[in-house]
């Protein structure tokens, strides 16, 4: 994509492509190759102007970003509320947010004035948000360690990253118990990975929640953990310190430590958040579940398949609960029941959930007794607001998707499953996509993607490992007569980290 990112120059600063002499900013071009970013600063006093004239240069994405720790809230307000009025899409903190920001400095909540990491402007809670317990969550003032929690939107809904201390302090010095400050008690300090931290990060997408922080990208929660265990949230700074082009925040630390597919896939991400939230794709998907209707009925005889990739897929540990994506009428379900010794063993071993944009594929799934359900919608806007699994997987389902979307829903499946995910991802050539396209509304919807290249440039988390990668026959177009050949990823969670 051709991205314009628009960035505040400050009232007497250049303006256009032209960078102001002496400017550390963020730059996402240090980060990702996947992209052409170009810059154009805004001015306070022209801002209409400005946007205007970008406009009409026919970028593809929009992006609002912060100078770094240079900060101008006027101007990206002003830049906010200009794209919003015009409804252009556009990744970057909302006019909501921004209007909310308080200077750090100003901030009479902030009782900890050494921190160098930390983010300096706020969107403050009027009193501090008391998570658990709820007893005096009327106070005004709240004492404790400070943590810092990044939230990242994943369509309509948000997930948060591994709290981080903005202390000179290791966590590791944290976790044997030492006393940091005088406020948090050995004992609380001894359970700060495994019963702390969950507590952060859900207290963390709560306070995205209630501040409806809905349409910035991601923002930063400040927590505070008194003694007794209590969490209260004291802030959010929806302009985190992302994409540093001089050093490495706390923030990019966090991210390439602790975000499916890192930087690269943060962006990727919040690009496809941003088409969700504008409704862009909306209309290819009813194309697709169009096609998908007119073919209930008769999809299993006319696809010639054979069990080959869904064998190979059934043939590695995928006892506990299960993920579908893309389950249509339950072919992957009924090999899996059949690859096991009885149908007993399989109810014993297994339970299996699936998703398909198709509600006529999805009734059709739902009679085979196999799925427990299968919910209705876009893989890239259901997954994401689904719970925990043991694994996911996905069999030729995912070929509609773009490579941006692929990236979301790997990264989206390293943060929902526990153990595997295995994708079936087909190889659609030029001689199908061009047969495709003959064809016309709806059908030529059908036209796909080849996603392997996508698949093997993605950054594999930490903590997991690719373990198969196998090329089989798939299947048989019965329309256009071209074979389709499927690869088959596997990944593995080390599950010592569990």
């Amino acid at each position: 994509m051709r991205i314009c990112i628009f960035q505040s120059s400050g009232e007497n600063g250049q303006t256009g492509s032209t960078q102001p002499a002496n400017d550390t900013y963020t730059d996402p071009s240090k980060f990702t190759e996947q992209h052409i970013f170009e810059r154009r600063w805004i001015t306070e006093s022209s801002v209409e102007e400005q946007i205007g004239a970008a406009l009409a240069e026919k970028f593809d994405m929009y992006w609002t970003l912060p100078r770094g720790r240079q900060v101008n809230e006027t101007t990206e307000l002003k830049v906010a509320n200009c794209l919003e009025s015009l409804n252009i899409p556009f990744i970057g903190a909302s006019s909501h947010a921004l209007g909310k920001l308080v200077p750090e400095e100003q901030n009479p909540d902030n009782d900890d004035k050494g921190l160098e990491t930390a983010s300096r402007h706020m969107w403050r809670f009027a009193k501090p948000l008391l998570i658990f317990p709820q007893a005096g969550s009327g106070q005004d003032h709240m004492n404790g360690n400070e943590y810092l929690v990044l939230v990242v939107a994943m369509g309509s809904t948000a997930t948060s990253i591994l709290p981080e201390r903005p202390h000179t302090h290791s966590c590791a010095q944290e976790e044997a118990g030492e006393r940091l400050d005088g406020k948090l008690s050995t004992a609380i300090a001894h359970q700060t990975r495994f019963e702390i931290y969950p507590a952060l990060q859900k207290a963390a997408v709560e306070a995205y929640e209630v501040a409806q922080m809905q349409g910035c990208p991601w923002c930063t929660v400040k927590i505070r953990v008194r003694s007794d265990g209590a969490l209260g949230v004291v802030g959010i700074d929806p302009r985190p310190d992302l994409f540093s082009s001089k050093v490495q925040t706390w923030e990019d630390a966090t991210i390439e430590r602790g975000f499916p597919g890192g930087h690269g896939a943060l962006v990727n991400c919040a690009i496809v958040t941003c088409q969700m939230r504008y409704g862009i794709r909306k209309k290819f998907d009813h194309a697709v579940e169009e096609v998908y209707a007119s073919w209930s009925q008769r999809y299993d005889g006319a696809v010639e398949t054979t069990p080959g990739v869904a064998l190979h897929m059934c043939k590695f540990d995928l006892r506990g609960s299960i993920l579908d994506l893309g389950s249509g009428t339950g072919r992957f379900g009924k090999v899996l029941q059949a690859s096991r010794e009885s149908e007993a063993s399989f109810s014993r071993d297994n339970s299996l959930i699936g998703i398909d944009i198709s509600p006529h594929m999805a009734e059709i799934g739902k009679r085979q007794g196999i799925y427990q359900d299968i919910r209705v919608g876009s893989i890239q806007e259901v997954l994401p607001t689904m719970p925990l699994f043991d694994h996911i997987v996905s069999l030729s389902a995912l070929y509609h998707l773009s490579p941006l979307e692929i990236s979301f829903v790997l990264s989206s499946a390293f943060l929902k499953a526990r153990k595997s995910i295995t994708f079936g991802i087909d190889e659609l050539s030029t001689t199908y996509n061009e047969a495709v396209r003959k064809f016309g509304p709806p059908y030529d919807a059908m036209e796909g993607q080849n996603n392997v290249e996508q698949m093997k440039s993605y950054a594999v988390p930490r903590g997991w490992s690719l373990v198969d990668e196998t090329r089989l026959f798939g299947w048989k177009s019965p329309n256009t007569g071209v074979e389709i050949y499927t690869t088959v990823y596997r990944f593995e969670h080390d599950l010592s980290e569990l």
